[in-house]
């Protein structure tokens, strides 16, 4: 009766059984048995016992050549790697010319590349020279009229070889793929949209696990698919400066997305994030991170050591009250806030000199703080969706400001100081009570479109007549029975109005 390879080896460790013996039952197992568990952990401890001898060679050589079972051709061939590697270079060769397993054809060629003499080199070359992807065998073909292929150290071959083999395997599975290719390897990849495909086993839904074998990938697309989970392994993609996860539905973040220390651009718009890893403040080179529309109801304090970033779209999200202050985002540009909970501006936001586009709209803003004219780079403002009633004297202040939102809130009357706007380009004053405009309205000298839509306005002031930037008026939904004649003058010389 045979053993199980368990057994047999917790027999050899007690010396109930010497090598020889051991060695005999496991080969017995492996080529006798059904089971592949069993197959599998024999293969196993011939190598924890150092089974060196030309029978165990032959017996893992044919298991590598023949067998049916990806699992086995693997834990026979990193046995063969491990305790025969001066043996295994002809058996890898043809392996490497007819296994279909990716996993198996990786090690191979790394295996190869660790061996480092002529012999291994050819093997290399000679599967280059067998690509079929059009696209490597033009840059191939370009790179090496430039340099040598025989200039190249071995462990370069075998990298350029693992990232023909990963993107041939994945077109295999998935049609064709757009890359960029930089000296042989993979710099640049699109995964996106592979959910489109009609075939169900097309649909992108976890990271193909060898991804993180391309070692110099500097940008990697993977936005609309069906992406659930991130891996810990994603931190070993350290060369990642463009990381899009957008529009999956990713729940929760490894902490290890902290080690992608190159990282400048983090897009994760669209996902189910309930909650950031407060690892994500070790990104100190990080410019662009985009949380729209998640489910994050907190931010973690390690945001404030993002010192770099000069976006952060936060907009749709369930942010009531931001306990954390971000004071310290001192090369933020853009900071995103809509849609939202907030009942009050941010005080935070009054340290952010460098920034030049703020959105707050679709919250729960009653008031607008007086400080708000510190923001003197200030360009464009979004305060849709809110409840406003007055808008502070100090608003005029914004010397920069091209581009003002303010449409469904409460607002009646303007500040006088808002006369003051003069680089003011967009101006949306609509769904709110205003029920006339004052005549310094005609001061606004930048004003290309003005959006007046669903006010309560009987009249306009005969001022816009001098607004000579003025290209599109809206006045919908207001109790203007008639444009008035001046506007008419203004509509022959290129005035769009829409009433």
């Amino acid at each position: 009766m045979e053993l199980p390879p368990n057994i047999v080896y917790d027999s050899y460790l007690n010396n109930e059984i010497d090598k020889s013996s051991a060695i005999n039952q496991l080969i017995s197992l492996i080529d006798n048995s059904e089971n592949i568990n069993d197959r599998v952990k024999s293969i196993v401890v011939l190598g924890k016992i150092s089974a060196v001898n030309p029978r165990v060679f032959k017996l893992l050589e044919n298991l590598l050549i023949s067998d049916n079972h990806e699992i086995i051709r693997f834990n026979a061939l990193n046995i063969l790697r491990k305790n025969f590697k001066d043996k295994i270079l002809e058996p890898f060769a043809f392996a490497l010319n007819h296994e279909k397993s990716l996993r198996c054809l990786l090690t191979i060629t790394n295996t190869l590349g660790e061996i480092d003499n002529h012999q291994s080199r050819m093997i290399l070359i000679n599967k280059l020279n067998t690509i079929e992807i059009s696209d490597f065998k033009s840059h191939y073909s370009n790179l090496f009229k430039r340099i040598n292929i025989l200039n190249f150290s071995i462990n370069d071959l075998a990298e350029v070889l693992k990232n023909y083999l990963i993107i041939y395997h994945l077109e295999k599975k998935y049609g064709k793929l757009d890359f960029k290719l930089s000296k042989g390897v993979i710099t640049e990849l699109d995964l996106s949209e592979l959910s489109s495909s009609v075939y169900g086993w097309s649909i992108l839904k976890k990271i193909p696990e060898f991804i993180t074998e391309l070692n110099a990938l500097k940008v990697l697309d993977l936005k609309f698919n069906r992406l659930s989970f991130i891996p810990q392994s994603i931190s070993i993609l350290t060369s990642l400066i463009h990381l899009d996860l957008s529009y999956n539905k990713v729940s929760e973040l490894p902490n290890e997305i902290g080690n992608l220390k190159a990282l400048k651009h983090l897009n994760l718009r669209y996902n189910q994030l309930t909650h950031v890893p407060d690892s994500i403040g070790n990104l100190k080179f990080l410019k662009i991170l985009d949380l729209r529309s998640n489910k994050l109801n907190s931010l973690p304090k390690s945001l404030n050591r993002l010192s770099s970033l000069e976006v952060l779209d936060l907009y749709g999200n369930q942010l009531k009250n931001i306990i954390i202050s971000l004071k310290r985002l001192l090369s933020l540009k853009y900071l995103e806030l809509g849609l939202n909970k907030l009942e009050k501006f941010p005080t935070w936001i009054k340290s952010l000199k460098s920034i030049t586009k703020l959105g707050l709209g679709g919250n729960k803003l009653k008031q607008l703080p007086n400080w708000i004219s510190s923001l003197r780079s200030l360009k464009t403002l979004h305060l849709y969706d809110n409840e406003l009633i007055n808008l502070p004297k100090s608003i005029g202040s914004l010397s920069s400001l091209e581009e003002l939102t303010l449409w469904n809130n409460r607002l009646t009357t303007l500040p006088k100081s808002f006369s003051s706007l003069k680089s003011l380009k967009k101006l949306n004053l609509s769904w709110n009570n205003f029920e006339e405009l004052p005549e310094w309205f005609g001061s606004l000298h930048s004003l290309e479109t003005l959006s007046l839509w669903g006010n309560k306005l009987n009249e306009l002031p005969q001022s816009i007549s001098d607004l000579s930037s003025l290209k599109i008026l809206d006045l919908n939904f207001n109790y203007i029975a008639e444009i008035p004649d001046f506007l008419k003058n203004l509509e022959k010389r290129g005035l769009i109005i829409y009433k």
